[in-house]
């Protein structure tokens, strides 16, 4: 019997299911047990028993791989349910891509991360930079920001674990072989790859004081590295690593520490820093965790606020959703913890700003753009429907930009769970001009609520304005029930096949209801690679301009002009009752397993137990 040489990897994740292995070559059949052309199926139970020792529900559900698992064939997109008998042929390269976050999770702890130096490194055509030898390597300083300007031609890397990201000057050396010798504590919740992504500034602009052009073009990109830490090991690792989509190598060092014991977070594990936003329950605050000095977004919520208003469940909804998901597009919840009267939420802090903000600075987007955009946010979307969620709420203020030009999407406060492909919910929520026709009608609808708002989306991204606008909101509403869809003439036919689709008003007509499949395949996503989309290979055709960690200015300043500052207990606050408060049992949520049903939990919160502080003391050798 032959057999067939079939090139495997596993990713998103599921690599930790393979002992972290992600490529495999193997030697399968040519033909199964009953002498037919072996086929997917066989290739995917032969995985199951010969290479899964433990966790196999994990990969195979029902004798094929489980929902959310997307499978390329030779960099082909296929939909299992109808393409199990696909025949193996010999080189086949096939990849499973988890979107789902399904792996076993470390211990809670404290990953520090050391980007040493690169070397190597070529700069692209074109880029203009001062003729002069390698700078002596300095210390790091609070002039920081006087060096970035005298010397901006030395390349500088963005460092992201887990959403979490920190902007990096080099301190010496020359454009191929920059120094930087910086390290970061990263709180750790989760199974997550570190990523570090290499960019040149453009050259300063004479006209404005030789300031870099930062806020007027890209910078250039000159490749990433890209790693999963070894949270088997509490040992310090060294690490050279080839950089991808460019040239050279990076060095970095690592070393991940659990905590020895649970520890309650509350208010005072954080010091608020600005104010970034502020809504009908309360604010979002930019907060730096004292122990580690990694920089989260707050969001402060009032107990009674939610409770007059009855979003209680919407509420707890937000916060289970976001402790379940694991998505590269989704903003990940760090830690949740409640005070007698107060809700706090604390995320990964993205600070390019709001697609909002972007998009009415410059009008409306190119095609390319809207088309990255879109495809990123169908993936999120696409895995919260894996969890039975709808979103109900897509909109540019709902959308983050990070550092690398990813979008991040936020908000969870509409979510519903629980919405299996042929449940209905009735409730009406949303954004006027996002609704749907079917909500409108008030006939139930289902999870394809989401693709119409994500048509509604891309043709505001497109145009300006959402397809239906008007500033009336009961003529808006009869436009989105009977007006035509009208296209504006330079728009494509690609882009306007995809919005027919989309926006179609029949919900069991509309694209993506047959399956995310028929979204992923359709013409306007021709260039999108879906393998380097879901693990952020892609580079952005937008960057925003982001100076630090702590930077703001992709804010609105009527909050980041305000001042900090907590406010205290009202009157209506200190009045909820025992009974008002058990609707807020098990908010709480810490990924070290001190998961506490009742808000007394804050008031046990403390700083850095002394163990935990001599922990931090055994990194001093990095500094």
């Amino acid at each position: 019997m032959s057999n067939l040489t079939i090139n495997v990897e596993f990713s998103g994740g599921m690599e930790l299911l393979f002992q972290n292995v992600s490529k495999h070559s193997i030697q399968f059949p040519a033909t199964n047990k009953e002498g037919k052309p072996s086929n997917l199926q066989d290739l995917i139970l032969h995985i199951r028993d010969t290479m899964m020792t433990e966790k196999k529900d994990l990969f195979v559900e029902k004798d094929t791989v489980r929902p959310g698992i997307l499978v390329l064939i030779n960099n082909v997109d296929w939909e299992l349910c109808d393409e199990l008998e696909y025949e193996l042929e010999d080189k086949d390269e096939i990849v499973f891509i988890s979107t789902l976050h399904v792996t076993e999770q470390p211990r809670a702890g404290v990953l520090l991360i050391r980007a040493c130096e690169a070397r190597g490194i070529t700069l692209p055509q074109g880029a203009q930079v001062p003729n002069t030898g390698p700078l002596p390597v300095l210390q790091r300083s609070k002039r920081e920001s006087f060096h970035r300007k005298q010397n901006w031609w030395l390349p500088y890397v963005v460092l992201e674990f887990d959403k979490n990201e920190v902007l990096i000057d080099a301190l010496g050396g020359d454009t191929s072989n920059p120094v930087y010798n910086y390290r970061a504590n990263f709180d750790v919740s989760c199974q997550s790859p570190v990523s570090i992504s290499i960019y040149l500034r453009q050259p300063p602009n004479q006209e404005t004081g030789g300031v870099p052009a930062a806020r007027t073009a890209n910078d250039y990109f000159l490749g990433t590295v890209k790693f999963q830490p070894n949270f088997t090991s509490t040992a310090l690792e060294d690490q050279v690593y080839n950089i991808m989509g460019g040239t050279g190598a990076m060095f970095v060092q690592s070393c991940y520490t659990p905590h020895q014991q649970a520890t309650s977070i509350s208010f005072q594990s954080f010091d608020l820093l600005r104010v970034i936003g502020r809504g009908s329950f309360g604010k979002v605050y930019v907060v730096r965790k004292k122990d580690t000095n990694r920089i989260y977004a707050m969001k402060v919520l009032r107990k009674s606020r939610i409770i007059s208003r009855s979003e209680v469940t919407h509420t707890m909804a937000e916060k289970t959703v976001l402790a379940q998901v694991r998505n590269p597009f989704i903003v990940p919840l760090k830690f949740a913890f409640q005070s007698p009267d107060k809700l706090y939420l604390v995320l990964a802090f993205i600070n390019g700003g709001e697609l909002f903000h972007h998009l009415q600075e410059e009008g409306k987007f190119h095609e390319e753009r809207a088309r990255f955009y879109t495809a990123e946010l169908f993936c999120a979307l696409e895995c919260l429907h894996g969890f039975n969620v709808v979103y109900r709420d897509l909109k540019p203020e709902n959308i983050l930009i990070d550092y690398n030009g990813h979008i991040a999407l936020c908000d969870f406060g509409l979510c519903k769970l629980n919405m299996t492909d042929s449940e209905r919910t009735n409730t009406f929520c949303g954004t006027p001009e996002y609704l749907a026709p079917e909500l409108l009608l008030g006939r139930g609808y289902t999870k394809n609520v989401d693709w119409w708002t994500l048509g509604v989306l891309l043709y505001e991204m497109l145009t300006g304005l959402p397809p239906f606008y008007h500033e009336n909101t009961d003529e808006m509403y009869r436009k989105i029930l009977q007006d035509p869809l009208v296209f504006p003439d330079d728009m494509s036919d690609e882009a306007s096949s995809f919005l027919t689709g989309l926006l179609t008003r029949d919900p069991n007509q509309r694209l993506g209801n047959r399956g995310t499949d028929e979204i992923r395949h359709h013409p306007f996503f021709r260039s999108i690679d879906w393998t380097k989309l879901m693990r952020k290979q892609l580079q952005a055709p937008f960057k925003p301009s982001v100076e630090s960690m702590y930077d703001t200015t992709n804010f609105d300043d009527e909050f980041t002009s305000e001042q900090p500052v907590e406010s205290v207990a009202a009157e209506e606050d200190s009045q909820i009752s025992k009974t008002m408060q058990e609707q807020f049992k098990g908010f709480t949520y810490n990924p070290d397993g001190a998961m506490t049903d009742s808000y007394n939990s804050h008031q046990q919160g403390s700083n850095l137990s002394m163990s935990q502080q001599q922990q931090a003391s055994q990194f001093s050798r990095w500094q």
